[in-house]
């Protein structure tokens, strides 16, 4: 009973992870912008919790993840380029400025970057 138990725990987590994977990456991806930009002048404190600082650990190993993915195939995986152009509204000059902004070898990956195939 305990091994069928997990192993149905672990389809959830599976299928649950599955599903909100691209969402994951835009989230992501708003956080790079987010941090980009010049910290605001108000004065409030931004309170820290564990989800906060789990949520940052996972950005980071998504992150982690899609730069191995490119310096093996030289370009980005496809669900990170849908949440990209999702997050930019399809705009691909944006796309690639991002691209040029936060990726090392941005230049590079541009030129195979495109909204209208994803």
């Amino acid at each position: 009973m305990k091994v069928f138990m997990s192993i149905i725990v672990v389809l959830v987590f599976a299928t649950f992870f599955a599903i909100s994977t691209a969402s994951s990456h835009e989230t992501c991806i708003r956080r790079n912008i987010d941090r980009s930009q010049p910290p605001s002048s108000s004065l409030e404190t931004k309170t820290s919790s564990i989800f906060i600082s789990l949520a940052e650990k996972i950005c980071r190993d998504m992150a982690r993840a899609v730069m191995f993915h490119v310096k093996i195939t030289g370009i980005f995986p496809s669900n990170y380029v849908k949440a990209m152009c999702n997050v930019f509204g399809d705009d691909e000059k944006k796309v690639k400025e991002y691209v040029e902004k936060i990726w090392l070898a941005g230049p590079k990956l541009v030129s195979s970057l495109s909204c209208v195939f994803h």
